[in-house]
């Protein structure tokens, strides 16, 4: 009994946080942050119009006018 009692005494420490740290999850953490920062849209600079990039958005408005424009001639 002295001996394990001994072998405890000797495999004891006291507890810091750092023994409960988790370097797996503190590295994916990271990665996670560095992607998330890398796909975060960057601001323009001033004020501009928004992007010219073509959009397949449609004023049904627009549409309809053409559309009956295009009827109107048609009919004449």
């Amino acid at each position: 009994m002295p001996l394990v009692q001994q072998l405890i005494k000797k495999q004891t420490k006291d507890w810091t946080p750092k023994m409960v740290a988790d370097p797996v999850q503190e590295r994916l953490l990271e990665i996670i942050a560095a992607k998330k920062k890398a796909l975060k849209p960057q601001k323009a600079q001033g004020k501009t119009a928004p992007s010219s990039s073509p959009s397949n958005v449609v004023s049904i408005m627009d549409a309809l006018r053409k559309s009956v424009a295009a009827e109107i001639r048609a009919t004449k």
